[in-house]
C-alpha cells in the first residue's frame, strides 16, 4: 500500500493542488490518529462477518478515512473575480455549458475534484450501505442487497467493492445510476491501491473515475482534457490511463 500521508497529503495536496493559483483546497482530512491496529481490525471484521481485502486493511492502519475536495476559486477570494473568469468567461464553455442552459455553479462542480474514501464502518455496517442508496443499486444490477461496498462516494457515481463468498474482493467496480446517469456498473480492472494511484494522477478531477471507464464517450472526458492543464500548469499531465494525450 502507497504511504497515504505521504503521497496524498504532503505531495498531491501540498506540492501539486494548493500550487494552482485556480483552485480553493481546504486540506486532506485522514484523520490517522484514529487509524486502526491489525487486531482492532480483525475483530472489525469478525464482528461483521465479511473479510476485507489486505488493501484495505493496510489503508486502515494509516487513516480512518480519506477526503479531499478542490474547487474554482470565486470572488469571495483576493483577486478570485479575475481568476474565475478564465473559465466562467471561456468562449468553450460558454458554448457547450452556459448557452446551453447549464449554469455557472453547475459548470463549476465539473470543474472541481474530490475523493471521499469512508470509515471502514461504513463499508461494513450494511445500514449505511443502505443510507448510499448502494443497496438498492446492487438489486438494480442483478446482484444481491448488500453485494455492493461504497469505497468512494461521489454524488452521480460510486466507486465500490463486490461481496463473494464472505470476503471483500479487491476489484474496483464504478457503479453510475444516480442523477439521470445510466444504471451500470463499469469494472474498472484495478485494485484499491491501483485506485487511489489513479486518484492521483487525475488529481482527483471530478468524474475522473468515469473517464477512465469510458474515455471519450462521457462530456467529463473533454473537460478532463481541456482544462486539466488550465487548472494545473505546473504540472506536466500524466492521463494515458484515461485516453487523454497531449502533442508537444
Amino acid at each position: 500500500m502507497i504511504d497515504i500521508k505521504s503521497k496524498i497529503a504532503r505531495q498531491l495536496y501540498r506540492k501539486e493542488i494548493s500550487k494552482s493559483n485556480f483552485l480553493h483546497c481546504p486540506g486532506v482530512a485522514g484523520r490517522p490518529s484514529d487509524s486502526l491496529s491489525k487486531e482492532e481490525l480483525i475483530q472489525i471484521q469478525k464482528d461483521n462477518n465479511l473479510i476485507l481485502p489486505n488493501s484495505l486493511i493496510e489503508f486502515y492502519q494509516q487513516m480512518a478515512e480519506l477526503t479531499l475536495s478542490w474547487k474554482i476559486v470565486d470572488e469571495s477570494f483576493p483577486n478570485g473575480k479575475e481568476r474565475e473568469a478564465v473559465f466562467r468567461e471561456d468562449s468553450w464553455i460558454k458554448k457547450h455549458y452556459l448557452e446551453k442552459d447549464y449554469s455557472w455553479e453547475a459548470v463549476r462542480i465539473l470543474l472541481s475534484g474530490g475523493l471521499n474514501i469512508p470509515e471502514v464502518n461504513n463499508i461494513l455496517d450494511i445500514e449505511f450501505v443502505k443510507a448510499t442508496g448502494m443497496y438498492d443499486a446492487a438489486e438494480k444490477v442483478g446482484l444481491n442487497g448488500g453485494d455492493l461496498r461504497p469505497i468512494d462516494t461521489n454524488e452521480f457515481a460510486t466507486a465500490c467493492m463486490k461481496v463473494e463468498n464472505g470476503k471483500l474482493i479487491d476489484n474496483v467496480y464504478l457503479y453510475t445510476g444516480f442523477g439521470g446517469l445510466p444504471t451500470a456498473l463499469h469494472n474498472m480492472e484495478v485494485t484499491f491501491e491501483q485506485y487511489l494511484e489513479l486518484a492521483y494522477k487525475s488529481k482527483c478531477f471530478n468524474y475522473w473515475n468515469l473517464v477512465y471507464c469510458l474515455k471519450n464517450k462521457v462530456p467529463n472526458y473533454e473537460l478532463m482534457k481541456k482544462y486539466f492543464p488550465v487548472i494545473f500548469p505546473h504540472l506536466e499531465p500524466d492521463l494515458v490511463d484515461f485516453g487523454i494525450t497531449y502533442s508537444n
